[in-house]
């Protein structure tokens, strides 16, 4: 093994990291197990719900329920998407704009914790996996600001497709919530998170590509749902 550079921080012994990763791991599994059950709670009180009454109860318990989506969608590695269309599929079209609301303020929501963690906590997960240049690059990143942590990670960069996905990394982000099987990647809520722990994406540009992203689903499906092309959904 070639000795570090002096830029490179020494990773610690894998007896030291392994537990951390699997103490990590197992509270990633914990939360997205309680999810699912969240999910699962949530569709059944939908489900349970007679169609298109003005009770006062029911909009107390479907204002929870989108409460309760926005809040999962946050999580990394819950899928999104999925509960979205089960949701459609109980009331159809007429939860169109509330699922497209729930999921712009939970995306969001994401993104912005992301904001408040600071990007050094991605150093200590590097080194835990004897990433050692991943840890390095973290540390040349840290004390920069967004636009100087873009020239930093294109001058690292090799390759000049990466370095275009850099410079446009709006319309990258908006593809990769949008992307099938994102939920392997971290899902929306994952996708969000990064972005916002990365300090490269400003919430000026960044909210509006997510409200972006996330509209052609609820317009297609309100859409299809209100002109009868999806005869399955409820009208």
């Amino acid at each position: 093994m070639p000795p570090l550079s002096q830029t490179e921080p020494a990773p610690p012994s894998w007896r030291e990291s392994l537990p951390r990763l699997a103490l990590k791991l197992v509270v990633l599994i914990t939360i997205v197990v309680l999810s699912h059950y969240g999910i699962d709670y949530a569709l059944t009180w939908a489900e349970s719900l007679p169609a298109r009454t003005e009770a006062r109860a029911e909009r107390l318990i479907l204002l929870f329920i989108f409460i309760t989506y926005a809040i999962l969608i946050a999580v990394p590695f819950v899928p999104g998407i999925e509960i979205a269309i089960a949701l459609l599929v109980l009331r159809g079209p007429e939860f169109a704009l509330p699922i497209y609301l729930a999921t712009l303020g939970g995306l969001s929501l994401s993104y912005l914790a992301g904001r408040l963690v600071p990007i050094r906590v991605l150093r200590g997960f590097f080194l835990d996996l004897h990433l050692v240049k991943a840890a390095a690059l973290i540390d040349r990143l840290a004390p920069l600001g967004p636009a100087q942590r873009v020239r930093e990670l294109q001058r690292s960069l090799p390759r000049k497709h990466a370095r275009v996905a850099l410079r446009y990394r709006y319309v990258g982000l908006a593809l990769l919530i949008n992307l099938p099987g994102s939920g392997l990647i971290g899902g929306g809520g994952g996708i969000c998170l990064m972005a916002g722990m990365s300090g490269m994406f400003t919430p000026r540009l960044t909210l509006p590509t997510i409200a972006l992203a996330i509209l052609p689903f609820p317009v297609f499906m309100w859409i299809a749902g209100t002109n009868g092309l999806m005869p399955w959904l409820p009208a």
